[in-house]
């Protein structure tokens, strides 16, 4: 009787730890990504407290928050002083050849009168003390006047407070407001905040460094209703 030959399988045994190993980390990273997702978007409106700044064709109306008190910068008033300022100096007619040696003579002359003119720039605000640092840019600076604080978060409220004052003159259809914040500043900010939104306000704001002094170029700033 033959003894049967048992036939012996050359090829290694498949050894699958190692695939349900990757699989299941796999879909244990996946999991977690799905639940985070998840809590972001049930937490979303909750989170996001300001909103991305947006285009707005209403005139911006400034204020600073410093020390936690808030004043008006009243660029309007300071426009208006420039305007008039601007409207008595003289004219300067380039001449059309610039052969024409003393009327260059003359015109550069004129234009360093009105630039002389213009750097002496001064006035003066109920909170601020505005010069002028750049005649060709009609670069302004707004320095804060000695012993004029403003108003701190309770003094607000009060109903005929300067802020509330303010917020009369203008109108939520034209005007919005844009806060320039200082680091210390932030109760006093939310408190203006809410008060704006009360009386129908859009509200903008940029964090500010303590040390830095607020300047205002040609092209005004820009702060964006958020």
């Amino acid at each position: 009787m033959r003894n049967r030959r048992r036939r012996h399988n050359s090829k290694p045994g498949q050894n699958l730890d190692s695939f349900l190993d990757i699989l299941t980390n796999t879909v244990g990273v996946l999991m977690f990504i799905s639940l985070f997702v998840s809590l972001i978007s049930v937490g979303a409106d909750s989170i996001v407290k300001t909103p991305l700044a947006s285009e707005t064709k209403k005139t911006a109306r400034f204020f600073e928050i410093r020390d936690n008190k808030v004043t008006y910068l009243n660029d309007q008033q300071v426009g208006e002083a420039m305007d008039l300022v601007v409207g008595n100096l003289p004219s300067c007619n380039k001449p059309d050849f610039e052969a024409n040696l003393s009327g260059m003579q003359f015109y550069r002359a004129c234009v360093q009168n009105r630039a002389n003119r213009l750097i002496n720039f001064r006035t003066q605000t109920e909170f601020y003390i505005i010069t002028m640092v750049d005649a060709q840019s009609f670069t302004m600076r707004y320095d804060p006047i000695p012993n004029k604080p403003g108003e701190n978060a309770e003094e607000i409220l009060i109903a005929d407070s300067k802020f509330n004052q303010v917020l009369a003159e203008l109108d939520p259809k034209q005007d919005y407001l844009a806060f320039i914040v200082r680091p210390d500043s932030f109760a006093s900010f939310r408190a203006a905040r809410e008060q704006a939104w009360g009386k129908g306000f859009q509200v903008g704001w940029e964090p500010h460094k303590t040390e830095d002094p607020i300047v205002f170029g040609s092209g005004g700033r820009s702060i964006g209703v958020q």
